[in-house]
């Protein structure tokens, strides 16, 4: 697969969600963002499987009401991503919501602090990754 972005599919007999609750969920695992975004359905979904290609659909004016994003990911990290996001899209970075499937570390802890990003351990469940997405699509601009 190519590193560009691919709208993942609607599921069948599921109504679609309005433009505004537009989610992009960032993973290196391609089965792991289809699963995702089965979950979120009917909210129309966008697939990146790197943080580049997430920011390359930021920066062509790409808009989202939440970021679902992998911690661990090769070449730009999670928490790399945050900070671009914090620094070109400031109102987008309290808007991320991070899954991760590592331990727990220092440095990982430091930074949902001092962020206040929520983040999902895998595995969760459904009901667990929806209200996350929720608050964060809650969140003030």
């Amino acid at each position: 697969m190519s590193e560009t972005d691919d709208p993942l599919r609607p599921l069948p007999g599921r109504p679609s969600a309005p433009e505004e609750a537009r989610v992009l969920i960032i993973d290196d695992e391609r089965d792991v963002g289809v699963a995702i975004g089965r979950i979120l359905k009917p909210a129309p979904v966008v697939f990146a499987q790197s943080a580049a290609g997430a920011l390359g659909r930021l920066d062509a004016g790409g808009r989202f009401a939440a970021i679902i994003c992998d911690i661990c990911m090769p070449g730009i990290d999670g928490m790399q991503f945050y900070e671009e996001v914090a620094e070109r899209f400031p109102s987008l970075a309290r808007r991320i919501v991070y899954v991760t499937g590592s331990v727990d570390s220092p440095e990982l802890s430091d930074f949902l602090k001092r962020t206040g990003c929520a983040c999902l351990r895998k595995p969760f469940e459904g009901r667990e990754l929806r209200e996350a997405v929720a608050r964060a699509m809650a969140a003030p601009e």
